[in-house]
This record gives C-alpha cells, sequence and structure tokens, in this order.
C-alpha cells in the first residue's frame, strides 16, 4: 500500500488497516487538503517542531535522541552534567505529557527544567565548535521521508520553518551535517550565547518551551511579515503546543495541523485530536506530510 493510497483510503472510510491515521472530522481535513492544494506553492509555508517530528522518536525499538539527548551523550560534557540531566528528565518529562495537568500548571515547572539544563551546561566550559561535534558524534534518525520532503519545499520556493523547544544551536548543526539546510529552511529555538572567543555563557534571554510556543509565533513578526503573502500552512508536531505554532501566520487561510503522537497513545489520542486536524500514530515516516506536498502545484 503506497502512502497516497493510505490517506485516500481513510479519508474515503474514516480508517486505514494500520489505524495510525485519525481525525475528528475527516470532511474538514478533505476540505483544508483541497483548499492548500488549490492555493498552490506559492500561498504555501511549513511550519515543523524538531525532536520526535523531524527526527524519529523510536529507531529499531530504541527511543531516539532528542536535542538535548545529542548533548547529554556527548563526550564534550561532564558526567556530573549527565547526572543532573537525566534527573532532571525523570522529573519534569512525565509531568510534560501528563494529560490530566492544564498547560498554566505545567509552564513553572517547565521553565525549571529548561533553566536547570542550560545552567547545567554553563559548567561544562562548552564553545561554540563542540556543537558539531556533538552532532558528529550522535546517532541521529531523522523520519523516512523528510529529506525528500525538505528538498521538494526547496525546489518549489516554499518556506521552512523549524520551531523547536529545544537547543537550537543543535537543530542547526544537524540539518548541516544531514544536508538538510536550506536556503528556504529557517530555524526559531533556543540559541546560546557566546564570549568572543567563543565560549558558551548562557542562554537568549528569552526561553521557548513546548507550552509558549504560540507566544513566540507571533512574536515572530520579522519572519512572518516577511512572507506574510503565504496564509495556508502545514503545521507539524508531537506535542499539544505545537499545535498553535502558526498562531503568527499574517491573514491566515487555511491551516492543516498534523500531530505525530508517539507515546501514551490511547490515553492521549483523544486530546490530541482536539488540537490536531490529522493525528499519525506511532508513525516514522514523513510519508503522510510528503503526500499533502506532492498535491500541491508549482507557481
Amino acid at each position: 500500500m503506497t502512502p497516497g493510497e493510505t490517506l485516500h483510503e481513510y479519508l474515503q472510510n474514516g480508517r486505514v488497516p494500520s489505524g495510525k491515521i485519525y481525525a475528528k472530522n475527516p470532511a474538514i481535513v478533505k476540505e483544508k487538503l483541497i483548499s492548500i492544494a488549490k492555493g498552490g506553492s506559492n500561498q504555501l509555508q511549513v511550519i515543523t517542531d524538531f525532536d520526535y517530528t523531524m527526527t524519529k522518536a523510536y529507531h529499531d525499538g530504541k527511543r531516539g535522541l532528542t536535542c538535548y539527548g545529542i548533548v547529554e551523550q556527548s563526550s564534550v560534557v561532564t558526567q556530573e552534567f549527565r547526572d543532573e540531566t537525566r534527573r532532571l528528565l525523570h522529573q519534569y518529562y512525565p509531568i510534560e505529557v501528563d494529560p490530566h495537568m492544564t498547560p498554566k500548571e505545567k509552564i513553572p515547572l517547565m521553565l525549571e527544567w529548561y533553566n536547570g539544563a542550560h545552567e547545567a551546561l554553563k559548567k561544562c566550559d562548552i564553545y561554540k565548535k563542540d556543537f558539531e561535534t556533538m552532532v558528529q558524534e550522535a546517532d541521529i534518525h531523522f523520519r523516512d521521508g523528510l529529506d525528500i520532503f525538505v528538498d521538494l519545499t526547496f525546489r518549489m520556493n516554499i518556506p521552512f520553518l523549524v520551531f523547536s523547544a529545544g537547543t537550537g544551536d543543535i537543530i542547526d548543526a544537524c540539518l548541516a551535517q544531514y544536508d538538510l539546510k536550506r536556503p528556504n529552511v529557517h530555524t526559531i529555538s533556543n540559541f546560546a550565547t557566546f564570549a568572543p572567543d567563543g565560549k558558551l555563557i548562557g542562554y537568549e534571554k528569552t526561553l521557548i518551551h513546548m507550552f509558549n510556543k504560540n507566544e513566540h509565533a507571533i512574536a515572530a513578526t520579522s519572519y512572518f511579515g516577511d512572507i506574510k503573502h503565504r496564509s495556508n500552512v502545514i503545521v507539524m508536531g508531537d506535542a499539544l503546543g505545537d499545535a498553535d505554532m502558526g498562531e503568527g501566520v499574517h491573514q491566515p487561510g487555511t491551516i492543516l495541523k498534523i500531530g505525530f503522537l508517539n507515546d501514551k497513545i490511547e490515553e492521549r489520542l483523544p486530546i490530541f485530536l482536539e488540537a490536531f486536524d490529522l493525528v499519525l500514530t506511532d508513525d516514522q515516516t514523513f510519508n503522510i506530510p510528503l503526500e499533502i506536498l506532492s498535491t500541491v502545484t508549482s507557481d
């Protein structure tokens, strides 16, 4: 079964044999797909999360690396750093994915997590060049078909925004290392600040985390202002906060939200269906986004 047949069958029947594609309202998804296809490449932009959206959540049965995981497993950092970040992960990750807590309850705890990790990294005497080393040492797996998707957006001149609560320096190093950096690809994330000699001294003042992406989307006026004629958007992410990444788009037209649900699927599926138009469960490919993009005509 090809990816095209999978999505087509779902929209016709509401289900597929694999049971990996879900939508609260398939009719609305159909309308949005038609609108995006008719709008063409000149009206389209792509906004996507990085960790477990562009990258695989699982590969060969093993959990994939996040931006912070790439840093943690590197030879550049200390064992003290690893111990501290693992402690933070065990403490705060269950809170991040807890479906019974509200974002308002989670935000101050997420800030504690991020600030704690950043403070721990500052103690490791990290230099700007070290981020390239971290990526070279890491076993990173991007979703199957992502490279084709990125290349297609480049050839069709479609802006591709990587909008992440991770580490921007790691993301840009990953994109460069795996030949995914194109002139149409931009990154909004948490970037480190450096001394004149290249030593890491901190992070940019405004922290992006998974529950304030909507605020940062609105604030990213320079980026969205430059492409304000592009009113159609494909938004992709693996966390509920990712669904709001398109809020900075000027005069939005059709926004199609695709959610990758990687963990606690049965428990979290209902709330994901409220936030996203399409929900893909336990899918480590970019086949569905690629199929959608292939319907868009070049202008």
